[in-house]
């Protein structure tokens, strides 16, 4: 099977990532999750005229020439507190003592901050002037009713479970979360709380995956792993396909004498759709299909497995969910110093990116090694080079993919 472009292997995903189920869930429980209908206010929020501070509900006209020099004297008339109906229309030279969020009194076409009085409690001074509508807060001036406030395919995020409550929706119709499961193979690996011994390694890749996974918005159903036998690989790649919409295999994907995941694979019968994309890190990439179910196979090296994830597995998994933003915000940046790589490979370079002067500048995290995870936790970005350029100079511009902002930023 010949070798890809990344674009192409980005295609083929994406072109076999089917989306989900919609389901209806508790509000409380959809965080992360993406909206599967359109929501029409059939309300105003807020639903009435209300104060915006703490203060005396007046008639503008009442205090047009108020000053600190020239305070005007206002009787109070009644205290107004949030939660309760306003009973009385104001009174001609008259104030009615109104809290944050309390309904704005007929007449009233203002409120003075308590700030700009002095405070009194059957007679005010009042301390300036108002203009009509100063601190009212109107009816519908968030949403008004028939608005359109969210549509399909929008994620929801705090703020939007926060309008949703607002508008009164318990529960809310969105996509499913696609269940993933991870395997990893290999006689080297061994659990992170085991003491190592000579030619072991800690399973870092299996933590990172899964927060990776959690990050994306998916179900993680949870990660296993495997000796290097190709008896044990095809078992443990069928119970992780009977549990999840997706698994994710790291390492065995390669040419080597140990390397069973794609004879597994060919002897389970899952149609290969690529194996090997031109790039570095993570050139052994691979992806098959079994039925409707994804299978992604990951290199071993810690980095390669983070970067093929960013750029291949989690754009699937927001498809998946009904996401219409699906790639990390792109912007162009000015090289900080030389960049040097060999011809006929995509590259995606770990970077620190800042923005000064209006501009974004993008540093190498340093040594770029497939295995030296430490360069992901210095990035902020991954800068892509294209597979025909060999070097790029300190001060010419590379595309970046913004890796710690969202999607739809």
């Amino acid at each position: 099977m010949a070798m890809i472009e990344p674009k192409e292997a980005q295609r083929l995903i994406l072109a076999n990532a089917n989306l989900l189920s919609r389901v209806q869930v508790d509000l409380i429980e959809s965080l992360g999750l993406t909206l599967a209908e359109e929501i029409i206010s059939n309300e105003d929020i807020p639903p009435f005229d209300n104060s915006a501070m703490d203060g005396y509900a007046v008639k503008s006209s009442d205090v047009a020439s108020a000053s600190k020099e020239n305070p005007v004297k206002l009787r109070v008339q009644s205290g107004l507190a949030a939660g309760q109906a306003a009973q009385d229309g104001i009174e001609s030279a008259s104030a009615i003592r109104i809290m944050t969020g309390a309904p704005i009194p007929n007449g009233a076409d203002a409120v003075i901050k308590q700030e700009d009085t002095d405070l009194g409690a059957s007679e005010v001074l009042i301390f300036s002037s108002a203009k009509a509508g100063e601190n009212i807060r109107r009816a519908g001036e968030d949403i008004a009713t028939g608005e359109k406030v969210l549509g399909a395919g929008h994620p929801l995020r705090a703020a939007e479970i926060g309008i949703l409550a607002s508008l009164g929706r318990s529960k809310v119709k969105v996509f499913a979360r696609p269940k993933v499961a991870i395997l990893c193979t290999g006689d080297e690996i061994v659990p992170i709380d085991e003491p190592l011994k000579a030619g072991k390694i800690r399973n870092s890749n299996a933590y990172s995956l899964s927060a990776q996974v959690v990050a994306a918005g998916a179900d993680l159903r949870g990660f296993s792993t495997v000796k290097d036998d190709l008896e044990a690989t095809k078992a443990a790649i069928s119970e992780g396909l009977s549990r999840a919409d997706v698994l994710i295999i790291t390492g065995g994907v390669s040419v080597g004498e140990y390397d069973f995941v794609k004879e597994a694979m060919e002897s389970l019968g899952a149609q290969a759709i690529f194996w090997k994309v031109a790039q570095r890190p993570g050139m052994p990439l691979a992806f098959w299909l079994m039925g409707e179910k994804l299978v992604f196979g990951l290199p071993g090296n810690p980095v390669s497995t983070m970067v093929c994830f960013e750029e291949y597995v989690r754009p699937a998994l927001l498809k998946m969910m009904g996401r219409e933003s699906l790639f990390r915000p792109k912007v162009k940046a000015i090289l900080e110093e030389d960049f040097k790589k060999r011809l006929n490979r995509h590259f995606f370079v770990r970077v620190i990116v800042k923005e000064e002067d209006g501009r974004y500048l993008a540093r190498p995290t340093g040594p770029q090694g497939s295995g030296i995870l430490k360069s992901m936790t210095l990035a902020n970005g991954l800068a892509t080079i294209p597979a025909d350029v060999n070097l790029v100079k300190a001060g010419q511009e590379v595309i970046v993919h913004l890796t710690e902002l969202p999607e739809d930023h």
